[in-house]
């Protein structure tokens, strides 16, 4: 839980730094080491994804709200008012990326559901006879 600011931001920071390592991790296939873990590894995307709308929301509320107490403003002196409804909008396109790429990792994930690492070699041809 976030108790300040920095907490948050904090938090954010986190996040993007553990996509970025699970970036690296993946790298050449060397971080998953069964369908299992692909399988989870989705799974765990898609739960992240899917709360991404709440939390875009809320901080577009938390805009509305700033901008409604007049604590906002603009480094030129113009009306913060364009600038929040421009960051509105995209706010709200993101929401519903984020949660279409929830529902396809989901999908995603149903797919792998009965995939597992089965025999190679020999043992695989003698299987399909």
């Amino acid at each position: 839980m976030a108790d300040s600011a920095r907490d948050t931001l904090s938090l954010a920071r986190t996040a993007a730094g553990a996509v970025r390592s699970l970036n690296h991790a993946t790298l050449g296939g060397e971080g998953l080491a069964q369908p299992a873990d692909a399988y989870e590894l989705i799974g765990e995307l898609s739960q992240a994804a899917a709360g991404l709308p709440q939390l875009l929301a809320q901080v577009g509320r938390w805009l509305a709200a700033a901008l409604a107490a007049g604590r906002l403003g603009c480094d030129d002196g113009a009306d913060p008012a364009g600038a929040v409804s421009g960051a509105w909008l995209f706010l709200s396109d993101a929401r519903n990326t984020a949660a279409a790429l929830a529902r396809d990792l989901d999908q995603d994930q149903q797919q792998l559901a009965a995939v597992h690492g089965g025999p190679f070699g020999e043992q695989a041809e003698e299987g399909a006879l």
